[in-house]
């Protein structure tokens, strides 16, 4: 922005800042359509506060009425993503996608349209004035379709509480459970153990029994081989006796040897049969042994594994039973939030019915705002949806005006300090004026000066302002000092000089008294008091004139 007519400033305090002690007015013509009229205010001596002054242009705020009804369709999104098998882990499939809502219609087909503009731009309107006439049709289909998503979002409804009692069943039923197991599970860890270990102890019992029946057996094998070896010899006895002997010479020799080797031989051939018999033995039981082995390293193999699944199992019960009531309570809330979330969905589906039937009185959309009209954003055909702009209306509670001041000047200007303002159209209306942002540093290499912009916002009447009005803001820096002074109104501004206006004494010429401009010289001004250095003194009546119109 331009930077214009900066000045230090000074400010009236206390109560010299009274200054019409008394008034008398008096009527000047000064055209046919005119009168001026004319306010006497006493000039007064006191502190005026140093200021810094600065000009600007008013900038009104404006206000956008947008289309916020929530046209969108009910998506059936409470429970369709929950599986509830019976019986079944009640945690399956959550985060599933949504299959079993029925919405009618996407939300962005969910359009009104629009069958007439019942305002036009530059028109002033009132809250609650109608702005658009919406077609019969379109209301009629969306509101059918609104009470299709209210049925489908109360069959939801009534779904998820039946849900919610099988859940909690199947959650207490659960909690039961893990808790049973939870109690035996040491019982059933040792029953697991001591069966494995059973088991390993069996097979080295029945390995023992084996080896002392293998060890016997070759035992009887090394006496039968043995008993063998001397009835060989035996028979060898006999045989050579018997080969040796003439039975003509020596019968009876003869018959006995050949009688002890037969006898010799039946011995050998029993014992070599049961050498055979008793070798077989020996080499089935080795068989068996070797099998008993293998079955007890098998057994071991089941007790080391027996025992770490025993464990894991033991750990497992006992997890279960610790946190057999968070996991019933979690399931159970994960219920409650899905009987929850259904309600909340039926709620916001009666609601959007609710707010559409309430939304268009007599087929019309009213504004929602008081203002004056600065855009109209549809057309008759045209469609509303959710977010549409409706119009736009100047803002009167955002009135402001952004000066430029140097940012030496800035030590005593803050965030919320109060200024003065001064509206050059309007004279004897008064304004407020706070600072609400003090922006960021611009040099201007033309002057060589870094400047800051500070926006003012004003209160007060501001409704009657336009946009682009000269405003004078007066930033005050705490600093007094004594001195003449007079209203900022009273002083007249020709070629370079200040004026008063005094009215004479009353004389025969003159009844009321004749007026007259008086030069003074003025310093430093607040915006609403001057400083008069020279041409007036303390209680000196001075005039401030004002125009009005007969129009």
């Amino acid at each position: 922005m331009k930077k214009i007519n900066k000045k230090t400033l000074w400010i009236g305090s206390g109560l010299c800042l009274v200054l019409a002690l008394g008034c008398g007015i008096g009527y000047w013509v000064a055209s046919g359509d005119d009168e001026i009229t004319y306010r006497e205010v006493l000039v007064e001596y006191g502190e005026l506060t140093v200021g810094l002054e600065e000009s600007g242009n008013v900038t009104v705020g404006t206000t956008e009425q947008t289309f916020d009804l929530d046209l969108s369709a009910y998506t059936g999104g409470s429970t369709d993503s929950f599986s509830w098998g019976q019986g079944g882990n009640i945690f399956q499939g959550m985060g599933g996608n949504s299959s079993s809502g029925s919405p009618s219609s996407s939300s962005s087909s969910r359009n009104l349209v629009v069958e007439e503009v019942l305002i036009k731009e530059g028109q002033e309107i009132t809250k609650g004035d109608p702005v658009y006439r919406i077609t019969e049709e379109s209301i009629h289909t969306i509101r059918e379709e609104l009470r299709s998503d209210v049925s489908d979002a109360e069959v939801t409804l009534a779904k998820t509480g039946t849900q919610k009692q099988m859940t909690e069943l199947e959650a207490r039923q659960d909690y039961e459970t893990n808790v049973a197991y939870g109690t035996l599970a040491d019982a059933e860890y040792q029953n697991a153990v001591t069966a494995l270990a059973d088991a390993v102890a069996d097979k080295e019992e029945q390995i023992a029994d084996s080896r002392e029946e293998l060890e016997e057996l070759n035992t009887l094998l090394a006496e039968k081989q043995a008993d063998l070896e001397m009835e060989k010899k035996v028979l060898e006895n006999g045989e050579y006796v018997v080969d040796t002997t003439e039975i003509v010479f020596d019968a009876y020799g003869w018959i006995t040897a050949e009688n002890a080797r037969e006898e010799a031989a039946a011995v050998v051939e029993e014992l070599e049969a049961t050498i055979e018999e008793t070798t077989d033995s020996i080499r089935d039981k080795e068989k068996e042994l070797a099998e008993l082995e293998e079955s007890l390293t098998g057994a071991k193999r089941d007790l080391e594994l027996g025992q770490i699944e025993a464990r894991a199992q033991l750990d497992k019960r006992n997890l279960a039973y610790q946190t057999a009531t968070e996991a019933y309570n979690v399931s159970v809330e994960r219920s409650d939030f899905d009987a929850q979330t259904a309600q909340a969905d039926y709620d916001d589906a009666k609601g959007k019915l609710d707010e559409f039937d309430g939304y268009l009185t007599d087929n019309v959309i009213a504004s929602g705002y008081s203002g004056v009209v600065t855009e109209v954003s549809l057309e008759a055909g045209d469609t509303v949806n959710a977010g549409n702009t409706l119009l736009i209306l100047n803002d009167y509670d955002e009135v402001t005006v952004t000066v430029s001041v140097e940012e030496s000047e800035l030590a005593n200007i803050r965030e919320g300090d109060s200024v003065n303002v001064s509206i050059a159209s309007y004279p004897d209306d008064e304004f407020t004026g706070v600072v609400e942002d003090i922006g960021e540093s611009a040099y201007n290499s033309s002057t060589g000066t870094t400047y800051v912009e500070i926006s003012v916002k004003l209160g007060g009447e501001t409704s009657k302002l336009y946009e682009g009005m000269t405003a004078q803001i007066t930033f005050i820096t705490k600093e007094t000092e004594t001195v003449t002074y007079v209203s900022n109104r009273a002083i007249i501004r020709e070629n370079g000089k200040s004026y008063v206006k005094r009215r004479l004494p009353a004389s025969e010429k003159e009844p009321d008294g004749a007026i007259i401009k008086q030069e003074v010289t003025t310093g430093f001004s607040d915006g609403i008091n001057v400083e008069i250095k020279e041409g007036l003194s303390e209680g000196d009546t001075v005039l401030i004139e004002s125009k009005v119109s007969d129009s």
